[in-house]
């Protein structure tokens, strides 16, 4: 709901009121204020398990895809082909980092194997599942995606997948239109 009211200045003044059940109002407040996701992701591993930092993954000039998913699920392995094209055509503008939920680090570096993807290292069992707990990621829901801007690690989307399944062709295009703005507003609006 919103409401405009005029200042003393005589400038009005739009209000902007957003009502959100509780379980949603920790992904809107991660979108409108940002979350150091990024900034708890100093090492990362490449398909081939070297070292990486995000300096020189270059997240500062990119989107950065937070792909939580194992071999074990079926609807991963449906989706991570899907998820490698759109990658690929655009390795440019997105760096990919899979957050594994598997059970053993050759299923993880199977995951990401021809992919380009970097990849949370498998010795940081904390970390992933700590990343998983921040984005209310469940075991059940897997795959799930989660786009950050790279430069201010802003949330863009927390609906990512969905994304990637119904526009493979333009979501990355649609990602970075949220950089600049709130284009996410159209998408989020609880009313």
């Amino acid at each position: 709901r919103s409401s405009l009211d005029t200042l003393e200045s005589g400038i009005p003044e739009l209000i902007i009121r957003i009502s959100v059940d509780a379980s949603q109002s920790r992904n809107y407040r991660m979108l409108l204020e940002g979350d150091s996701i990024l900034s708890e992701l100093c090492v990362l591993e490449d398909e081939f398990q070297r070292t990486v930092s995000a300096i020189q993954a270059g997240f500062s000039n990119k989107l950065v895809v937070l792909y939580f998913g194992a071999t074990w699920s079926a609807d991963c392995d449906d989706f991570t082909p899907l998820l490698k094209s759109v990658s690929s055509a655009n390795s440019d503008d997105i760096v990919v980092v899979h957050v594994s939920a598997d059970h053993h680090p050759a299923d993880m570096g199977r995951m990401v194997s021809g992919s380009g993807w970097l990849c949370v290292p498998w010795s940081e069992h904390r970390l992933r599942h700590d990343l998983m707990r921040r984005m209310d990621i469940s075991m059940t829901d897997l795959p799930q995606l989660a786009v950050v801007d790279g430069a201010t690690h802003h949330v863009l989307s927390t609906s990512a997948k969905a994304d990637v399944e119904r526009r493979p062709l333009t979501c990355v295009r649609e990602w970075k239109k949220a950089r600049i703005g709130l284009s996410w507003w159209n998408k989020a609006k609880p009313w």
